[in-house]
């Protein structure tokens, strides 16, 4: 008999305060670091969450280069 798949457990923000794009930069490279520490392969660790949180990084960067500029 195959397992049962459950869904994956949703989140919902009750509230939220504005950071700039350097700080949240920031943020999400410590994630990022912490993330990639605690995420072994010999866990199966899904490549595809740190790719994306990657693509994040990349864009805030740019951002922040963006406004820098202005």
């Amino acid at each position: 008999m195959d397992d049962i798949a459950y869904p994956p457990v949703r989140l919902q923000a009750t509230s939220s305060i504005q950071i700039s794009s350097k700080n949240a930069l920031s943020r999400v490279n410590d994630f990022i670091s912490d993330f990639q520490a605690r995420s072994t392969p010999s866990k199966g660790s899904d490549t595809s969450i740190t790719a994306q949180l990657q693509k994040l990084s990349k864009a805030l960067k740019e951002e922040c280069i963006r406004q820098s500029k202005s």
